[in-house]
């Protein structure tokens, strides 16, 4: 380099370090919000002079050399991301230190993001929250946003929405958008602030369209989806979940695939629906990987192609998607032959179990205490059925049951606690359990006798198309346990029996036909042949956040 051409550099340089500018500092008479405990020195000024990363790194070498903040801060960005220099995170990280040190904000608040990411240098969430609250402190509004996130996600300290309300509305307010989508997500789930889905609204609307938040897009969706009020919101929806697709952005996608898979608010379109699921999915959709490979196994909208559904489900398993565990373990399970395959299906049962899929723990439990595909262990059979039957599983309720009224090892006998489970079982809809129930109340067993209420739950699960409840109903009323039997309704509950199959039923539709007229049993023919069961209502084997879990049947109007 001639003499010249440094003479001019140092020129620069000189007048640039004369340009000094105070940093923003604290308020007068506003104290520092510092919900973590920290004490937060804020400098009364700091150097600043403005270099960006197209200043000449010969530039920003000499003026780091002389101590000058915003250089530092610049060159140590460029050196651990590796910006137009080599990546060198050591040296990099030590510049922004002396530069956070004194006080620039943006190099705290670049130290701040990088404890916080965990992506460039180890994660540490008491140092992210250290330095994201300094830079929060002197009003950075990317800061402020991150260190709502640190008391949302509960990242270097305990969760709390209140305050992460708080930190994102300060970096809203300085026009923050992403900071205005997370205060409107709050707003929408009631965390930290009342949940007011117009409050929510007003700060997802400004996100989404001036900043081209393709996330506040999708909750805009979500929030129209679910105004029933408004006689377009389908159509308002469709349009939020389209930009937000458009955009790219994963949940946006799968959404919009919902609605060509169901035709809200445009026409069912298979073809679409494939699309947008795939698009999704490759962008790491959990849910639309598994509905993907459900896809491929169902030959909804594309052939049929077991190796593509094994693929997706293992992409959705691989980001714990439980339904998709589950889906993997019975796919292996039904490889009987292949005992590598075999250690598969246990693998994934129990992690589908572990995430919370009630059905995986409870056949996880049958697993363990039949010794089938993993070695029995009676200490897992009982506290993963337990754990399912907790989780307000039927089936597992009624297992439970069985368990407890026999005394199956490592169970005791209890009967009352047998009788509980029974009730609970019933109550959420389990046929057995309801059979079960009807019988002891019919003999009095474990419960004070109650004819009627034994013919109410006979009557619920015969309605719902349970064989067993309808010929164990016909039954009772063709003996007549109580004073409103009906000999054509219990036959006509016979022949329905019979007609699926049931032996006892074949039996008793032998036995009790003299006992009909020609006329009644035509009757019961007629009304057996038009009977149709009413929908079960359906089970969700995983409870998410918000679902209500297993419901409890009521049983008052039954008849």
């Amino acid at each position: 380099m001639n003499k010249s051409r440094v003479a001019v550099i140092l020129a620069v340089v000189a007048s640039l370090l004369l340009a000094h500018k105070p940093a923003a500092s604290q308020p007068a008479g506003e104290p520092p919000v510092n919900a973590g405990g920290l004490t937060i020195p804020v400098p009364a000024s700091v150097e600043t002079t403005n270099f960006d990363f197209n200043t000449p790194v010969s530039v920003l070498e000499l003026a780091s050399q002389q101590g000058n903040v915003a250089a530092q801060s610049a060159l140590g960005y460029m050196l651990v991301y590796g910006v137009r220099l080599p990546k060198d995170v050591d040296r990099g990280m030590l510049l922004l230190q002396r530069s956070a040190e004194q006080g620039f904000v943006h190099a705290i608040a670049t130290l701040g993001r990088l404890y916080m990411s965990g992506t460039v240098v180890p994660a540490s969430p008491d140092k992210a929250l250290h330095w994201l609250q300094l830079a929060a402190d002197q009003h950075d509004p990317d800061a402020e946003r991150d260190l709502g996130a640190c008391y949302e996600d509960g990242v270097g300290v305990e969760t709390n929405y209140v305050t992460a309300a708080l930190w994102y509305r300060r970096a809203a307010e300085q026009t923050n958008y992403t900071a205005m989508k997370n205060l409107g997500v709050l707003y929408m789930k009631g965390r930290g602030v009342p949940q007011d889905f117009a409050t929510a609204k007003a700060w997802l609307i400004p996100a989404a369209e001036k900043g081209n938040n393709a996330r506040a897009m999708f909750d805009l969706g979500i929030l129209a989806d679910n105004d029933l009020a408004d006689s377009n919101h389908l159509r308002a929806a469709f349009k939020w979940y389209q930009r937000s697709a458009d955009l790219d952005e994963p949940l946006g996608c799968w959404r919009l695939a919902v609605c060509y898979r169901y035709g809200k608010s445009v026409a069912t379109n298979l073809a679409s629906y494939i699309f947008w699921a795939d698009r999704a999915a490759s962008k790491g959709s959990a849910e639309a990987q598994f509905f993907l490979g459900e896809a491929y196994r169902l030959g909804e909208g594309v052939a049929t192609n077991h190796a593509l559904a094994l693929m997706w489900y293992q992409r959705a398993a691989t980001n714990d998607y439980p339904e998709a565990c589950y889906s993997l373990a019975l796919d292996y399970l039904a490889d009987k032959t292949n005992a590598d395959a075999q250690v598969e299906s246990v693998h994934w049962m129990l992690r589908a179990a572990q995430l919370g899929h009630r059905e995986a723990q409870m056949q996880y439990a049958l697993a363990n205490f039949q010794g089938t595909v993993a070695p029995k262990d009676l200490g897992k059979w009982r506290d993963w059925l337990q754990r399912a039957a907790d989780g307000g599983w039927p089936k597992a309720e009624f297992l439970l049951s069985q368990a407890l009224l026999a005394g199956w090892e490592p169970f005791p006998k209890n009967e009352a606690m047998g009788q509980k489970w029974l009730e609970r079982a019933a109550q959420h809809g389990n046929f057995d359990a309801q059979c079960q129930l009807a019988i002891r109340l019919l003999q009095g067993v474990g419960v004070a006798p109650d004819s009627d209420q034994a013919l109410k739950w006979w009557r619920w699960a015969a309605e719902h198309g349970c064989p067993q409840a309808q010929n164990d109903l016909g039954y009772a009323l063709m003996t007549h346990v109580n004073s409103r039997s009906d000999v054509v309704e219990g036959f006509c509950w016979i022949q329905l029996a019979a007609n699926s199959g049931i032996k006892k039923a074949l039996i008793n539709q032998t036995n009790f036909s003299p006992m009909l007229t020609g006329e009644q049993r035509q009757t019961a023919t007629l009304r057996a042949s038009i009977f149709r069961p009413k929908p079960v209502p359906p089970l969700n084997p995983l409870v998410r956040d918000g679902d209500p879990g297993t419901p409890r049947l009521d049983m008052t109007g039954v008849q």
